[in-house]
């Protein structure tokens, strides 16, 4: 399994979750779209990202976006102490955290 380092992870201006990658990622990351998830690679920010934030708090559309990653590419997201988190609310930081840590 490969490992793909999180830079950052944002809610832009069409309010989409973005896992944006250390480094241009893979071409092969733009079949992601193919699991039929909502989940699709952005070339230009070198990011998965989600459709628009409706119905899903950030946590889980994280969430959601990591496991399809996993299953659909076998690729797992990792991230760093140097790891950016941008018009995210610490609440929901928080929670992608501990989701993480228990392996939620």
């Amino acid at each position: 399994m490969k490992i793909e380092i999180i830079k950052e992870v944002v809610v832009n201006d069409k309010n989409e979750l973005l896992i944006k990658v250390i480094g241009d990622g893979n071409p092969m990351y733009q079949y992601v779209y193919r699991e039929a998830a909502g989940v699709y690679w952005d070339d230009n920010q070198k990011a998965f990202k989600s459709t628009p934030l409706n119905e899903w708090t950030e946590s889980k559309w994280f969430m959601h976006i990591k496991d399809i990653v996993k299953s659909g590419l076998n690729i797992e997201l990792s991230f760093d102490d140097n790891l950016k988190w941008n018009n995210i609310s610490d609440e929901e930081i928080i929670n992608i955290k501990n989701a993480l840590q228990h392996g939620v």
